[in-house]
């Protein structure tokens, strides 16, 4: 028998698709679990109704009992599914059996007995259900021939009824068996195509996260070349060709970081760390990005300190909140921006607002400007005002964070974005104190810089923008020549570094072991082109600020200047 049934599989090509995968079997079993009961239900009513039929009612009435409903209780726990599948064809077997054996195939019960072979591939997929469905077939024909006219109150069938009986049910059979194969061959169809998208995808950010780090390298130190090069005394018409080489590094430096954040987003490769820690410690990092750029296009900008804590992703928070202020900042022409933290309408929340008095936004637009490379007013997709991605990735990462951010914004009246987030329990820590801006805020002249960068490009790019800051600039390419080069007569101010470096010691750990040298916390910021958020996070951990590649100069001035400031008014201190 076993090797007829192979032969039978074998005839149907269905070795490809013998197993159901668990969700599958799952949701088979549910949806017949509750088929059976409806039905069951239904038919013994009918049964109960005609005293010649009662006996049928009630071997359906005591199935659903016994088998169907206990099935379907068991079907919601996974490691319960055989048992409550085996239920399902015992409550199938003895309403069948009493069919066959009180006559009841000659009226409505053949509609049990000819739904065992689709229940059985239902539930069982192509191979089990062969061996089921074959096993029914057998227990049937015990049915008819033996025990049925061994008993006399048994129906009593005449041989031709019977062998049509037989018949039909093999003819049930084979169609049951046709159906479930085109249906596993389907399903086996999409299970490859999911497979290969997947497989796809996944090609796809490996390419991205290599094309991340190798693109923003050339373009970082296009931009430090350019920086400087506009530093340089030149004429009317080499500052124009300058200024027109500046603006489209920027514009491409916006655009890499626009495309490769939406991709980690797209790819789901990003995932959300949940934490608890001071909001004040993004809006500080938010202030430094944002403070130059504002007062250069003479806005006034207001990032309120706040003590509160939060539960969320330290990184990704600040990720959303740097695209919405740039948004702010760059579609304000006059007027103000504000980054403020308010209580929340119920107790354990409170809400980030980010508020410009710029131009606006429509009411019909509201809606699309999250959807991707949507921009309201530049159909000739203007590449001076971005790729349209920013809105649509702050509004995934949110999603991904379960922060709600709502919009309320009028033409000509500015925009308000209000995100919505948890509270989260303080620690205890000593917070830096501000220092005012006059001090040294202008001049970071004779700060000493140790630069350590592998990129040769990259390291020569940043060493000539920052000596035309007039810094004092001392350069590695390695962790191993900063250690040759370290002077502790002579520490330095600031240590800039790359995150990959030549050796086992990325920046992170170059960083923690010249503090350990120096005995205190020497300022330091690390410059990286990988966009992995797990490296984004382990650098937020050890509290240090991560600048992403490509740079921008005036980011970079601007951080070394919060520094310079801090380190002199510490030595003012200690003077005092």
């Amino acid at each position: 028998m076993s090797q007829i049934v192979e032969l039978l599989v074998e005839a149907l090509g269905t070795q490809r698709v013998d197993e159901i995968e668990l969700e599958q079997r799952l949701q088979h079993l549910r949806s017949t679990a509750t088929i059976c009961i409806a039905t069951s239900i239904v038919f013994a009513a009918f049964n109960f109704s005609a005293p010649a039929t009662q006996l049928l009612g009630a071997a359906e009435l005591l199935s659903l009992l016994l088998f169907f409903v206990p099935a379907a209780l068991l079907a919601k726990r996974p490691q319960h599914i055989g048992i409550a599948e085996a239920l399902l064809m015992l409550g199938a077997l003895c309403i069948s059996s009493a069919l066959i054996i009180l006559g009841g195939v000659e009226g409505t019960g053949l509609f049990w007995v000819y739904s065992v072979p689709f229940l059985c591939f239902f539930i069982n997929g192509q191979r089990r259900g062969w061996y089921c469905s074959l096993a029914f077939f057998a227990l049937h024909i015990v049915c008819l021939t033996l025990i049925a006219p061994a008993f006399a109150f048994t129906y009593p069938y005449s041989p031709v009824v019977r062998i049509h009986f037989l018949l039909s049910m093999g003819f049930y059979v084979l169609i049951a068996a046709a159906f479930n194969h085109a249906r596993s061959r389907f399903e086996a169809a999409l299970l490859e195509r999911r497979n290969e998208a997947e497989a796809a995808s996944q090609a796809k950010s490996r390419f991205l996260a290599a094309a991340s780090h190798d693109l923003r390298q050339p373009a970082h130190a296009l931009g430090l070349f350019v920086a400087r090069l506009k530093q340089l005394p030149s004429d009317p018409q080499t500052r124009e060709l300058v200024a027109g080489v500046d603006a489209s590094v920027l514009a491409l430096q916006d655009m890499l970081d626009a495309f490769f954040d939406y991709s980690r987003l797209d790819s789901q490769l990003t995932h959300a760390h949940m934490r608890s820690f001071a909001l004040n410690s993004v809006f500080d990092k938010l202030r430094t990005s944002f403070s130059d750029t504002a007062r250069y296009k003479g806005l006034r900008l207001r990032i309120r300190p706040t003590p509160v804590w939060v539960h969320s992703d330290p990184v990704l928070l600040h990720r959303v909140l740097l695209n919405l202020l740039s948004n702010a900042v760059q579609h304000t022409h006059s007027g103000s921006v504000l980054l403020v933290c308010r209580p929340g309408a119920t107790p354990g929340q409170v809400r980030i607002q980010v508020r410009d008095s710029g131009i606006g936004i429509a009411h019909e637009h509201q809606q699309k400007v999250f959807e991707e490379f949507y921009q309201v007013e530049n159909p000739e997709r203007d590449r001076n005002k971005g790729l349209g991605l920013g809105l649509s990735i702050v509004e995934r990462s949110c999603k991904l964070l379960d922060h709600p951010i709502a919009l309320r914004s009028a033409l000509g009246l500015g925009s308000t974005f209000t995100l919505r987030l948890a509270h989260g329990p303080a620690e205890a820590v000593v917070l830096p104190q501000g220092l005012p801006e006059s001090m040294g805020a202008h001049d970071i002249r004779g700060m000493h810089v140790l630069l350590i960068e592998d990129d040769e490009l990259g390291r020569a790019a940043l060493k000539g923008l920052l000596q035309s800051w007039g810094c004092i600039v001392l350069e590695a390419s390695t962790t191993q020549t900063a250690l040759q080069l370290w002077n502790p007569v002579r520490l330095p101010d600031f240590i800039l570094t790359d995150y990959r470096l030549r050796g086992t010691q990325n920046g992170v750990d170059t960083v923690h072991l010249l503090r350990e040298m120096a005995g205190h916390e020497i300022a330091a910021c690390v410059i990286s082109g990988d966009t992995d958020a797990a490296l984004k996070q382990r650098i937020t951990l050890a509290g240090l600020l991560l600048l992403q590649k490509p740079v921008k100069p005036a980011k970079l001035r601007s951080v070394l200047r919060h520094a310079w400031n801090a380190s002199q008014g510490e030595v003012a201190a200690r003077v005092g």
